[in-house]
């Protein structure tokens, strides 16, 4: 049977078939009506194939949508995306760039002969990539090489070299309002791109637009997942350290108890120092240190020794605090039992009560042998603690002065002493043993003191032996003596001085001095030479021409010290 034009249109026969059919009706009906029918025959078919033709592609591109929907990593869905546009258009090369930074940069290529296009950095200002982002609409051209419609860019132009590229179609991902970038399709040889390639093209990147922007979401949030979930890990994990820590507090526990802890989580040797180390250890041996502070004070440094494992600076960190804590309520209870101690040795050096446990409770033992200092300032405790004979000694402050007792002889801490102009001034007494002992040095070290600032000798530290001939100015009768002595011999000195109002005894005093010289005496006097000579006159007035013989003026100087160191330590202390 005969096949009509609908059978063959059915069926999609070929346009030579319809021909032949169209040649039979000619020759059976007359040709005119023939080929009337065979041309409209021949239009009808190729109208299906298009029809057909773009189903099938509407069909690709709701398959191509579907499996870029289902990709979550940009890595993986760029690469298909290009791999996909270079197949829905039958070209010989594809590839996509991302805006990054005012600059479309080339991400990904399928078919590329070269790997110069990815990592290229195109202006958007230039090239047919410029064309497309700025005006957010498709842009193409049969030949890039001649192309003279946009100013060429000689980083793109290199590339499309090396790729001998020449018809080239951009269309933009573009997506509510914004254009993420742009997807190419090129031919190594010359090529028209029809209107229906480029709707193809721009379909495949709407598709591809929502993909690329859903992609970084998801990445986003797989990173931020990621970044919590470890986040948790840290915290859960600081929780535990932080429970272990609590218990050994809690427990009572002290700073070597929380170091023997943490040394138990950490993966190496845990120490505390005083002096954090300078440097990060050796490639052999590394250090990690994290620095033990409170309240602003630096403690020291919790150091860990050997390789360090990813959890052990965080623990470092964590514990230091819990550590900085301990320090702190430790040096309180030093402190307080220092401040104690110091109270304790000042009611046994100064009340005349004896308490058998009073040493013991001061922090000393009644078996061993003490000095005991007086230093002239209670601020010089910095040096009692450099100073090596002290180790160990109990220090107070009592008026004003530092109260040392050291298990130590007088002539070690003598030689021990500082020197310096900002040495401190200390009497020294003993070796003492028992309170009564202790309490009469104390009392010999203060009256050494307080002759050594009568005799201007400061920064000195000595016993009363060191005094010499002004050992005098010790024991009550000696300076009652010296007073009976300067009365005899000056008391008329200074009767004249006072009728006269003329500081004889003072020049006296400057002029012995210096020698018996008198221009060097005016000059310490701030006189004339001739007012010295006057002042002299009526001293030898009064005590006769023989004071100035080398004896008498020696027995005269001596007296006029003594007298002068008596006198500041009858003054009272302020």
């Amino acid at each position: 049977m005969d096949e009509s034009w609908l059978d063959l249109l059915l069926r999609d026969a070929a346009p030579d078939e319809l021909q032949r059919h169209g040649g039979d009706l000619a020759r059976s009906h007359g040709p005119v009506a023939a080929d009337r029918e065979t041309a409209q025959a021949l239009r009808l078919a190729m109208m299906l194939r298009q029809q057909a033709q773009r189903a099938a592609e509407l069909a690709a591109l709701n398959e191509i949508a579907i499996r870029l929907a289902a990709l979550h990593a940009p890595d993986d869905l760029l690469p298909e995306i290009v791999g996909q546009a270079r197949r829905l258009l039958g070209v010989d090369l594809a590839y996509l760039g991302l805006v990054e930074g005012g600059h479309l940069r080339l991400k990904v290529t399928s078919g590329a002969l070269t790997p110069e296009l990815v990592g290229v950095v195109i202006p958007l200002s230039v090239g047919l990539a410029g064309e497309v982002i700025e005006h957010a609409a498709p842009r193409w051209t049969a030949d890039y090489r001649r192309e003279r419609r946009f100013r060429h860019d000689e980083t793109a132009d290199t590339a499309a070299r090396a790729e001998n590229m020449r018809g080239l179609l951009g269309v933009p991902l573009h997506l509510r309002g914004r254009v993420l970038g742009a997807l190419f399709a090129g031919n190594r040889q010359e090529r028209d791109f029809t209107g229906h390639e480029v709707t193809l093209l721009s379909a495949l990147a709407a598709h591809a637009a929502i993909a690329i922007e859903n992609a970084n979401a998801m990445d986003g949030l797989n990173t931020a997942n990621d970044q919590l979930a470890r986040r948790t890990e840290e915290l859960e994990q600081t929780l535990r350290w932080d429970q272990r820590l609590t218990r050994v507090v809690l427990g009572g526990g002290g700073v070597e108890e929380l170091l023997a802890e943490i040394g138990s989580m950490a993966s190496g040797d845990v120490r505390f120092v005083l002096e954090p180390p300078s440097g990060a250890g050796t490639a052999a041996q590394p250090v990690v240190a994290q620095p033990v502070v409170a309240g602003g004070r630096t403690f020291g440094a919790l150091v860990l020794d050997g390789e360090p494992a990813p959890d052990d600076r965080p623990l470092l960190e964590r514990a230091a605090p819990a550590l900085a804590l301990a320090l702190v309520a430790e040096q309180a209870v030093a402190e307080a039992s220092r401040h104690t101690r110091a109270a304790l040795l000042v009611d046994l050096l100064t009340t005349t009560s004896d308490r058998p446990r009073a040493l013991r409770q001061a922090g000393l033992d009644a078996s061993t042998p003490y000095s005991v200092l007086v230093l002239a300032s209670a601020s010089a405790r910095a040096h009692v603690e450099r100073t090596p004979s002290l180790a160990g000694a109990v220090v107070a402050e009592h008026d004003g002065h530092l109260l040392v007792v050291a298990p130590a002889g007088p002539d070690t801490i003598r030689r021990d002493w500082p020197r310096g102009a900002d040495a401190p001034t200390a009497g020294i007494a003993g070796p003492a043993r028992g309170q009564a002992e202790l309490r009469r040095c104390f009392h010999e070290a203060r009256q050494t003191l307080s002759a050594l600032e009568a005799l201007g000798r400061t920064g000195e530290a000595a016993t009363a032996d060191r005094l010499g001939l002004y050992r005098i100015l010790l024991g009550h009768t000696g300076r009652r003596d010296l007073d009976q002595a300067f009365e005899d011999v000056l008391g008329p000195v200074l009767a004249e001085q006072g009728r006269r109002a003329v500081p004889l005894l003072e020049t006296l005093r400057v002029f012995l001095d210096h020698g018996r010289r008198p221009r060097p005496a005016a000059a310490a006097l701030a006189i004339h030479v001739n007012t010295l000579y006057q002042r002299l006159a009526t001293v030898d007035s009064v005590l006769g021409e023989r004071w100035r013989a080398p004896e008498r003026s020696l027995e005269l100087q001596m007296l006029l010290h003594l007298k002068a160191a008596s006198d500041a330590l009858d003054q009272p202390e302020g």
